[in-house]
């Protein structure tokens, strides 16, 4: 299987890095072709600009500035999200990516007026990701980086889409035993991918 990992953090000694190598190292244990893709090392240009929003409808230029992103989202099997939540949301990176990436006819399809999946191709989807803040309270918010993970993207994926989600949360306070058991399950979770 073709997986498209996204990492999405700045610093290279983060946890975050440490979660996105975990995900590297366990899909390329499995066997899996990995197309790893760090946007800021990338340098991702995440500002829908003027010009951008009003070729977004227009499906014969809406690619053009972004078009080696959307031809790798593409080409995949399976995609796998590796970021932290900043302020109950993706950092403005990765949110700039879906707003240039995802796209008419590409994350989803407008037929006859009828809204439609564009990534059929995605046949499984996770995210591995860290929260400051405890369960209850992003619970209590909604936990909004969550629904987009699970509810959002799994729209316009393949209808089949199987949807993982791997967090931990209150990042801060949790102790090295329990770090390393996240950094342990994600490892797990992405040999099983």
């Amino acid at each position: 299987m073709k997986v498209h990992v996204i990492y999405a953090h700045p610093q290279e000694t983060s946890l975050a890095s440490t979660l996105h190598q975990t995900v590297v190292q366990g899909l390329t244990e499995a066997g899996h072709e990995v197309d790893d893709l760090d946007l800021y090392a990338d340098n991702f240009d995440p500002v829908l600009s003027r010009e951008d929003r009003e070729d977004y409808h227009d499906i014969t230029i809406n690619r053009r500035k972004v078009a080696d992103y959307v031809d790798r989202l593409m080409s995949c099997d399976g995609l796998v999200l590796c970021h932290p939540v900043w302020n109950f949301g993706w950092p403005a990176i990765l949110k700039g990516y879906f707003d240039r990436v995802f796209l008419p006819d590409v994350s989803f399809k407008l037929t006859d007026g009828q809204l439609g999946p564009g990534l059929g191709n995605i046949k499984k989807l996770a995210t591995v990701t860290t929260y400051g803040s405890k369960r209850y309270r992003a619970m209590f918010l909604g936990d909004p980086p969550r629904k987009n993970a699970t509810r959002f993207l799994r729209v316009v994926c393949n209808p089949r889409v199987k949807v993982q989600y791997h967090a931990l949360y209150d990042m801060n306070n949790v102790t090295q035993a329990q770090t390393s058991a996240f950094i342990g399950k994600v490892h797990d979770a992405m040999r099983k991918f």
